[in-house]
Protein backbone atom coordinates (compact mmCIF):
# COMPACT_ATOMS: atom_id res chain seq x y z
CA UNK A 1 0.00 0.00 0.00
CA UNK A 2 1.26 3.41 -0.60
CA UNK A 3 1.88 5.67 2.07
CA UNK A 4 2.31 9.08 3.13
CA UNK A 5 4.09 10.64 5.87
CA UNK A 6 3.62 13.95 7.55
CA UNK A 7 6.94 14.86 8.33
CA UNK A 8 8.30 18.63 9.12
CA UNK A 9 11.40 19.99 7.53
CA UNK A 10 12.45 23.29 7.96
CA UNK A 11 10.68 24.97 4.21
CA UNK A 12 9.66 21.79 3.15
CA UNK A 13 6.45 20.67 2.14
CA UNK A 14 4.85 18.91 5.79
CA UNK A 15 3.84 15.60 3.24
CA UNK A 16 5.94 13.23 1.64
CA UNK A 17 4.45 10.34 -0.44
CA UNK A 18 6.31 6.99 -0.82
CA UNK A 19 5.18 4.13 -3.36
CA UNK A 20 4.38 0.54 -2.22
CA UNK A 21 7.97 -0.33 -2.42
CA UNK A 22 8.66 2.52 -0.02
CA UNK A 23 10.39 4.89 -2.21
CA UNK A 24 9.94 8.25 -2.01
CA UNK A 25 7.84 9.83 -4.56
CA UNK A 26 6.71 13.19 -4.19
CA UNK A 27 7.30 15.97 -1.16
CA UNK A 28 3.75 18.07 -2.26
CA UNK A 29 0.01 17.48 -1.63
CA UNK A 30 -1.65 14.11 -2.57
CA UNK A 31 -3.46 14.90 -6.28
CA UNK A 32 -6.45 13.11 -4.67
CA UNK A 33 -6.45 16.03 -1.87
CA UNK A 34 -6.04 19.00 -4.40
CA UNK A 35 -9.27 19.72 -4.47
CA UNK A 36 -9.80 20.36 -0.44
CA UNK A 37 -9.09 23.29 0.60
CA UNK A 38 -9.12 22.91 3.91
CA UNK A 39 -6.59 20.72 4.36
CA UNK A 40 -4.34 22.24 1.60
CA UNK A 41 -4.64 25.21 4.06
CA UNK A 42 -3.76 23.45 7.27
CA UNK A 43 -0.32 22.01 5.67
CA UNK A 44 0.37 25.50 4.28
CA UNK A 45 -0.09 26.28 7.90
CA UNK A 46 1.23 23.44 9.66
CA UNK A 47 4.73 24.06 8.07
CA UNK A 48 4.44 28.14 8.06
CA UNK A 49 3.91 27.66 12.13
CA UNK A 50 7.19 25.40 12.47
CA UNK A 51 8.64 27.47 10.04
CA UNK A 52 8.21 30.28 12.72
CA UNK A 53 9.68 28.14 15.21
CA UNK A 54 13.52 29.12 13.57
CA UNK A 55 15.58 31.95 13.53
CA UNK A 56 17.93 32.08 9.99
CA UNK A 57 19.18 35.03 9.01
CA UNK A 58 22.92 35.96 8.44
CA UNK A 59 24.26 35.52 11.78
CA UNK A 60 22.77 32.14 12.60
CA UNK A 61 20.28 29.27 12.07
CA UNK A 62 18.57 27.84 15.27
CA UNK A 63 15.21 26.51 16.78
CA UNK A 64 13.56 28.61 19.19
CA UNK A 65 10.61 26.85 19.93
CA UNK A 66 7.02 27.88 21.05
CA UNK A 67 6.94 31.42 23.08
CA UNK A 68 4.22 29.88 25.30
CA UNK A 69 2.88 25.68 25.59
CA UNK A 70 -0.62 26.87 24.73
CA UNK A 71 0.66 27.33 21.08
CA UNK A 72 2.41 24.23 21.55
CA UNK A 73 -1.17 22.64 22.00
CA UNK A 74 -2.72 24.68 19.51
CA UNK A 75 0.10 23.06 16.96
CA UNK A 76 -0.33 19.87 17.69
CA UNK A 77 -4.21 19.79 17.67
CA UNK A 78 -4.31 21.34 14.34
CA UNK A 79 -1.72 18.58 13.55
CA UNK A 80 -4.21 16.05 14.60
CA UNK A 81 -7.41 16.97 13.24
CA UNK A 82 -5.56 17.66 9.83
CA UNK A 83 -4.07 14.05 10.02
CA UNK A 84 -7.78 12.73 10.78
CA UNK A 85 -9.15 14.61 7.87
CA UNK A 86 -6.59 13.22 5.43
CA UNK A 87 -6.88 9.39 6.53
CA UNK A 88 -10.83 10.44 6.31
CA UNK A 89 -10.14 11.08 2.75
CA UNK A 90 -7.53 8.70 1.36
CA UNK A 91 -7.89 5.77 4.05
CA UNK A 92 -8.55 3.46 0.88
CA UNK A 93 -5.34 4.39 -1.14
CA UNK A 94 -2.61 5.36 1.55
CA UNK A 95 -1.05 4.14 4.94
CA UNK A 96 -1.40 7.31 6.96
CA UNK A 97 1.55 7.88 9.33
CA UNK A 98 1.91 11.50 11.95
CA UNK A 99 5.66 12.13 12.32
CA UNK A 100 5.02 15.40 13.68
CA UNK A 101 6.11 15.67 16.99
CA UNK A 102 7.77 18.88 19.09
Amino acid sequence: MKKIKLYLEYQCYPMWIYDEDGELVDNNIASELMNEPLIVKALDKIQEMYDNLFVDNEVSFEFKGFAQEQDREHFLRLVSETVASIESKLSNNYMVENKIII
